[in-house]
Formats: C-alpha cells, structure tokens, sequence
C-alpha cells in the first residue's frame, strides 16, 4: 500500500496542533529530551499513536563460537514505514544511519539489519553485552540498504550533512515476515505515512510563526524531567527506559539549513513548552498534524549536544528527496529500488560510484 502525499498546507492554530514529547537527533549524542512513551502499553503495543515508526539495529557475531547473529551493535536508529506491498517493505531512515549499516556490512563489523514495529525492544542478552544491547528475537532480518546519490557530507558539522534520508528494503517470503524469534508480524492495520508534496515545507517554515511538528522514534537513554524540575540538562540518567518508543512535541520549525536547504532547523525550548529531539532516535520520522492527518515532513538528522537548543531534519519535500522517494515507490523490484541510489559506500561514509 503506497503512501498518500497531500498538498494542503494551512497550518491549524497552535492549541490543535498535534502535542507530545520525544527523542533522537545527532548520531553522537545518546539522550531523549522530555519525552512521553507513544503507546499507551507499550509493553504490549496496545494504544500507540504511531505504530508505523520502527525500530533499526545493525547487528554484529558475538565470537567465532556464537551463532551468527548475536548482538545488537550501536547502530541503533529509528525509521518509518514507507510502502508496503505483498512483495516487500521499505523503511524510511536516516542517511547516516543507513550509510553505517552499508558500512558495517562491507567491511564485516555487521552481518546484518533488522526492523522491529514493537514498541518496546527488550533486552534478553547478559553481560558482557552492554545496556544498550539486544537479541535480535523482535527484529526481522535480511534488509537491503539504498542511500541516495546525493547523501554526503561536507565537514564534521551536522548542518553541513547533505540529504540525509535514505531506505532500507526487506522482501517478504511466501510465509509472512516473521521475527527471528519466529513470531509472525501482521502489517495489516499498520499504515505507511502520508507524504508531502514538493515544497511543502515551504510556507510553513518560519523564524516568526515556525510549524509545529511531532518527533517519534527510538531513544538510547531519557531525561522525563525538564530542567526546572530537576532533570539534568541532556544528560542520559535513566538507562530503565533503553529501546521504548517515544514521541516528542511542538518543536518549532523555523529555517532551512544545510545544503541545498535540505535541511530544516527545528527550535527548542522546555521552559516555553516547545521540546523536542536528541540522541537515539536517528531517523525517527517527523509530523506535521494538518487538516488532513498527519504528515512525515522530515526524518531526525542531528541535536545540539545538551539537547535543550535545537534539532535538525532532513526534509522529504526537497527537490532531490521527492525524486529519490518516487525512484523507490515506482520501483517493482528490490533491485530497482536499489538503482534509485546505491548500495555501497566509500570510506567517507558516501556513495561509492
């Protein structure tokens, strides 16, 4: 089932916009910022309002004596559902996080990625793994990687990452997609997120009156409090809470950044209620609530290091993202979507061509 892309772009007033709370943002930084769990029982996936976010993990041979998949590496990282159809599913992520998968699986640090649609991973493996390690039982296995041409980076500088968003494709066998723990995942009342149209972004940005946008995804660690209610600023200090997803609301769009304005700056500020994403959550999808329901306008690219400033996305309404998103929802074939882009990377993290 192909996303729908809507073209109205009026803004409802502030007080209808969608409200909540959550977590992600540069790849470096490992906190969530004033955050509320998405489901009402997250534990049994009952009562999420965002059930098409996924959780992504790399994962890595544990030892020569261990069976081939045994770890979740750190490559953790949040995506959404993009298309699903009786021959595949394709996850949209963030271009970082799929240029490291790509990475890791060239050169043998991983051997392979897994999605989960549950919305609380659970840790079954024991010392000496780390906190921030899972089984992959929740995870189905097998996914193929696409980065876009263009995804690439200019410096060590967040804001100067060009496009970054990119898929990751996983076929369906004749039986169903199961988990590697062998339990059955049933997709059929989990839609794939709306779209947007070119430009959507366009008029809704804004330094003066920004769009409001809700942050959904998977957080490596999480602060409930805000500082003025004794949290500490940005820092990890709840590792209980590792590999629930979370939501995050009214984050402020308020310009365009990056190259080719493919990126989208997205202002915080607790103390005013507007909060929004950190470390962790690397991909997790970004929503804008209209008329219509909610729209994916971005994924998580990066945060400010103490998570109390600011927040970056990768915009999907871009010239470049539209064509490289039309590329993969009118590709028939795994290979197809493959072509859309590229499955390797060179030493830069970039496409190798």
């Amino acid at each position: 089932m192909r996303p729908k892309r809507h073209r109205s772009k009026a803004p409802l007033p502030a007080a209808l916009v969608a409200v909540a709370l959550f977590v992600l943002g540069a790849p470096e930084a490992q906190a969530i910022s004033f955050v509320k769990p998405d489901c009402a029982d997250s534990a049994t996936n009952t009562g999420c309002a965002h059930p098409n976010t996924v959780s992504l993990s790399g994962f890595r041979a544990s030892a020569p004596d261990k069976p081939p998949v045994a770890g979740v590496s750190s490559l953790l990282c949040s995506g959404s559902l993009l298309d699903k159809t009786g021959e595949r599913i394709v996850i949209l992520s963030a271009g970082h996080c799929v240029s490291a998968y790509l990475a890791g699986l060239q050169d043998g640090s991983l051997v392979d990625v897994g999605v989960s649609f549950d919305a609380l991973i659970a840790r079954e493996l024991p010392p000496p793994f780390s906190p921030a390690s899972w089984s992959p039982t929740q995870y189905v296995l097998g996914g193929q990687p696409v980065l876009p041409l263009e995804y690439g980076s200019e410096s060590a500088n967040a804001r100067s990452l060009h496009f970054d968003y990119a898929v990751i494709v996983y076929e369906i066998p004749p039986g169903g997609l199961v988990t590697q723990g062998g339990e059955p995942v049933d997709l059929s009342a989990i839609e794939p997120v709306n779209l947007p149209d070119e430009g959507f972004l366009d008029d809704l940005v804004s330094a003066t009156d920004p769009a409001l946008v809700t942050a959904v995804g998977y957080g490596a660690g999480q602060d409930h409090r805000a500082p003025g209610e004794g949290g500490r600023k940005g820092a990890p200090n709840d590792t209980s809470v590792f590999g629930v997803r979370f939501m995050a609301g009214e984050t402020g769009l308020t310009h365009f950044v990056g190259p080719n304005r493919s990126l989208v700056f997205g202002a915080q500020n607790p103390a005013r209620g507007i909060n929004g994403s950190c470390g962790g959550g690397s991909g997790g999808p970004i929503f804008y609530d209209g008329f219509l329901g909610e729209i994916q306008v971005g994924v998580t690219s990066s945060g400010d290091a103490i998570c109390l400033g600011s927040a970056i996305a990768a915009r999907i309404d871009g010239t470049e993202a539209q064509e490289f998103l039309n590329c993969v929802l009118g590709a028939s074939e795994t290979a197809g979507i493959a072509e859309c882009g590229c499955i390797e990377v060179d030493k830069q993290g970039a496409c190798a061509l």
